[in-house]
């Protein structure tokens, strides 16, 4: 059954009535190119997509198939043609750009665009990408601080010529550091080096996510320089920055959480295990694991 109503434009005439069908339709362009064929993307974008019969030179074809949903052909759907010059669905860019990274470390690959990893640029994507580039700038400017008060801003794969990170301090601090998103706040939060932690999928509840901010914490520990931003607590099994925040009582490392540990483990201990002859990798005191502390 045809859609009830007139078509906004003839290249829509033949639309059906499934209702994703019609939202498709009330999101097409209503345009008609110069060389007389409609277009096929997106309804008030200021560029149109080329033309599918390839009349402006271009190679784009309707029976080329999605690259993001693999089985959709690109004339099934609105259409955005991205700054680099690759063409999906409009849906599934907006799909993927809105479940965002796989897992609890925040990561910005889903950014890319599928074909060429080149990020992902369309006037009709900024409602999405405009925060995410503040969120990423947000973690990029908490990583270069924390590589620089850490001292491995010196690290020779920022210092030696032929690195993948040479001169990209900004690169190598998101490659090293693990930064998670509160669930309360949405601000993202420091969580240990990648090494330190387990690979985990998408199996994990937000909502015991919480940054030093948002956890309870006393009065006391709060910095008088920077208040509760940059609290960060001990995992209370072992000597780790804890990233997890559970049952409203207990703070995990990744490791630890991941194990559900119930067993502390004597000083010095890192990812829930026990480390011989060793320093405290969180270098100052602190009370027996087993306890909750707030390193500050």
């Amino acid at each position: 059954n045809r859609a009830p109503g007139e078509p906004p434009s003839p290249a829509l005439e033949n639309v059906c009535d499934e209702e994703d069908c019609i939202d498709e339709r009330d999101h097409s362009c209503l345009k008609t190119l110069d060389c007389g064929h409609f277009c096929g993307g997106v309804r008030g974008e200021s560029k149109c997509l080329p033309c599918y019969e390839g009349c402006d030179g271009g190679h784009l074809e309707r029976d080329d198939k999605c690259g993001i949903c693999g089985w959709m052909d690109l004339g099934s759907s609105p259409v955005l043609a991205l700054g680099c010059g690759h063409a999906f669905h409009a849906g599934c860019l907006r799909g993927q750009l809105s479940a965002r990274w796989n897992g609890p470390v925040i990561a910005f690959g889903f950014m890319q665009c599928p074909h060429c990893r080149a990020e992902m640029v369309h006037e009709a994507l900024e409602d999405l990408t405009g925060p995410l580039r503040k969120l990423r700038a947000s973690v990029r400017t908490k990583a270069v601080t924390r590589l620089r008060y850490e001292g491995k801003d010196k690290d020779k794969e920022l210092t030696t010529r032929g690195s993948p990170y040479y001169g990209d301090p900004e690169g190598y601090a998101e490659h090293i550091f693990a930064y998670y998103e509160c669930f309360k706040c949405k601000k993202p939060y420091y969580g240990g080096e990648k090494r330190c932690g387990v690979a985990r999928g998408d199996d994990f509840d937000p909502s015991e996510l919480i940054c030093g901010a948002c956890a309870p914490f006393s009065a006391e520990q709060s910095c008088d320089k920077h208040g509760t931003d940059s609290i960060e607590w001990k995992c209370r099994y072992c000597c780790s920055i804890a990233v997890w925040f559970c049952h409203g009582t207990t703070h995990y490392c990744d490791p630890c959480h991941s194990g559900a540990s119930s067993s502390s483990k004597p000083c010095p201990s890192v990812a829930g295990k026990e480390v011989e002859d060793g320093e405290c990798p969180l270098g100052i005191d602190h009370p027996p694991s087993g306890t909750e502390f707030a390193l500050g």
